[in-house]
């Protein structure tokens, strides 16, 4: 949709409009990884009227707020569920050392044994 078109919608029109898109570039990028984008150019169509959206919407004096509160996820989607913790990788140093240690008891063993 042109600019010109976008400035002729009511504010509420706008709003609505970028709930829409943004739930629109949500399902698009969700099919897209799973590989079942019939049209992926359409994502990028579906962004840049995203953002003529808030730019009307800046235009017309609206606050960030606003826009906020036009995307916030509805009841229906759920609240993204946290990361486990990543494993720590072991330090290399400790493993050398663990290394040389091992090596000097084995040498001290092979003395005492000879």
């Amino acid at each position: 949709m042109k600019a010109a078109k976008w400035r002729d919608l009511s504010d509420d029109e706008v709003t609505q409009k970028v709930r829409e898109l943004s739930e629109e570039v949500f399902n698009l990028r969700f099919q897209l990884t799973m590989g079942m984008a019939k049209n992926p150019s359409r994502i990028g169509e579906a962004r840049r009227d995203l953002a003529r959206a808030y730019t009307i919407i800046r235009e017309r004096g609206g606050a960030p707020a606003a826009m906020a509160a036009a995307v916030a996820p509805t009841p229906a989607q759920a609240a993204p569920t946290p990361r486990p913790a990543a494993k720590r990788p072991r330090a290399k140093a400790a493993t050398a050392t663990a290394k040389k240690a091992a090596a000097t008891k084995s040498a001290k063993t092979k003395k005492a044994k000879g």
